[in-house]
C-alpha cells in the first residue's frame, strides 16, 4: 500500500517537508511536534547541541508525542529535525484508497481486500497502483486533466461529475488493457501467484 500513497501524495502535491522543533527541559518530558504528520524514520535529535541516540526517546505517531527516556537535567535543550507531510496522514489517504477500490468492485472490475496489515489481496500490478492512486486523487478533488505512463494514458474531462470521471478513468484503464472479465475473490480464491497479467 505504501507504493499507492507515495502516488497520491505525488499527485495531490502533499511533500514532506523539513521540520525543527526545540525544546527546553522542565518537568516533563514527553514532547509535542508541530507538525502532525511527522514521519517516524525521519526523526533525528540532538540534546544540547549534540546527536542524541533514538535509543534515548520513542515517538508516537497517533499523537505526536516525542517521550524522553534518556537522561534529562533542567535546562536542556532537546532539537527534533525531521520531515513532515503539511496535509494529509497515512490514515486519512489508505481512507481513499479503501473507497478507490470500492469504486473498482462497484465499476466490476475487480474486488481488491484490504487486510488488516495494510496488504492489498490480490497484489496490484504496477498500472493498477497507478489507477487506485489517480481514483483517489479524483476523490481528493485533484484535478487531474491527463495522465500517461507506459501502460495505459487516459484524459479526463472536467466539466463532469466526480463519480462519472471515475467511472470513465475505469472504463478508460479497461480499454488500455482489454479487461473484460469481473474477478471476485469470493469466487477465485486460489490466485496464482506468477500470474502477472492486469
Amino acid at each position: 500500500m505504501q507504493t499507492i500513497i507515495d502516488k497520491i501524495r505525488d499527485l495531490i502535491h502533499d511533500l514532506a517537508t523539513a521540520t525543527q522543533d526545540v525544546f527546553q527541559y522542565t518537568t516533563s518530558a514527553i514532547f509535542t511536534l508541530s507538525e502532525a504528520n511527522a514521519i517516524a524514520a525521519s526523526i533525528v535529535a540532538y540534546k544540547n547541541g549534540v546527536l542524541y541516540a533514538s535509543s534515548n526517546y520513542s515517538f508516537n505517531a497517533t499523537t505526536g508525542k516525542i517521550t524522553v527516556t534518556g537522561i534529562l537535567v533542567s535546562g536542556d535543550s532537546l532539537e527534533f529535525d525531521y520531515q513532515a507531510y503539511v496535509k494529509y496522514s497515512d490514515s486519512e489517504i489508505k481512507s481513499y484508497i479503501r473507497q478507490s477500490l470500492t469504486y473498482l468492485t462497484a465499476e466490476r472490475y475487480k474486488t481488491f481486500i484490504v487486510n488488516p496489515d495494510d496488504s492489498i489481496f490480490p497484489t496490484p500490478c504496477e498500472a493498477e497502483n497507478d489507477l487506485i492512486a489517480l481514483i483517489a486523487g479524483l476523490l481528493f478533488d485533484c484535478t487531474i486533466a491527463s495522465y500517461r505512463t507506459p501502460e495505459f494514458s487516459v484524459t479526463l474531462e472536467n466539466d463532469i461529475s466526480r463519480p462519472m470521471q471515475i467511472k470513465r478513468l475505469i472504463a478508460q484503464f479497461r480499454k488500455s488493457f482489454g479487461v473484460l472479465e469481473y474477478i471476485n475473490p469470493q469466487n477465485d480464491t486460489c490466485i496464482d501467484e506468477e500470474d502477472e497479467d492486469c
